[in-house]
């Protein structure tokens, strides 16, 4: 198991997710993040699933005591990472 109070995220390889889908069962949820034109899909039990949701609740509502409330509107311009890998092409 991994200890995540030794995780150093500074030094991790990092994906930029840009969307997220998911559906359940009885047994288990499974979603999937998607990143550009990959897609990791993962599969967990109810139970871990609840934990990740108050995590992300969590960090959510701390994020924005800190800077104010995410805009969820649809954005403009698509994210710096995407436009690098299509060579730096603008959005017209």
């Amino acid at each position: 198991m991994i200890d995540p109070k030794k995780i150093d995220f500074s030094q991790l390889p990092k994906k930029f997710c840009d969307g997220a889908i998911g559906a359940f069962n009885k047994e288990s949820f499974f979603f999937a993040l998607t990143s550009g034109n990959n897609l990791d899909v993962f599969a967990t039990t109810p139970r871990t699933m609840k934990d990740i949701a108050i995590f992300l609740t969590r960090h959510i509502e701390n994020y924005e005591k800190q800077f104010g409330t995410i805009d969820m509107t649809i954005p403009e311009i698509p994210s710096p990472i995407q436009m690098s890998d299509l060579g730096g092409a603008e959005k017209k």
